[in-house]
């Protein structure tokens, strides 16, 4: 291949990218839309709602069943570091779920081209010899 050709090639290869790239987008944004995965012949679009991270810890602090003998009695003293059990504080003390503050993380949504022969083989039923 000669450098023109070389140059026309590149220029090709980005143009389908970015095609490729908005195409990926517009998927993306229409599963969030829809909001569960989907698979279609070796492509799927994995959806995810976004991760829950209590914050144990807020609400132990000024719980009134939560003394400094409960803190004692879930923490590991390690060298080097002190690691206080929160969510098993919380348990013991019977703080609800709906007691304890949280954030959530956006929703999001990979695409992953799949290999077709794994694919198959996966939902088949048939995983092959063992």
């Amino acid at each position: 291949m000669d450098a023109t050709a070389l140059a026309m090639q590149m220029l090709r290869w980005e143009q389908v990218q970015r095609e490729a790239d908005a195409l990926a987008e517009e998927i993306r944004a229409a599963v969030l839309d829809i909001g569960y995965t989907h698979t279609v012949g070796n492509v799927r679009a994995s959806y995810s709602a976004g991760r829950k991270s209590y914050d144990y810890r807020a609400a132990a602090d000024g719980h009134k069943f939560v003394s400094e003998a409960t803190v004692r009695l879930f923490t590991e003293f390690i060298p080097e570091t002190t690691r206080v059990d929160w969510k098993g504080i919380c348990q013991h003390a019977g703080i609800g779920q709906e007691e304890i503050p949280y954030t959530q993380s956006e929703p999001k949504v990979a695409l992953t081209l799949l290999d077709r022969a794994a694919h198959q083989k996966a939902t088949s039923g048939d995983a092959g010899p063992v």
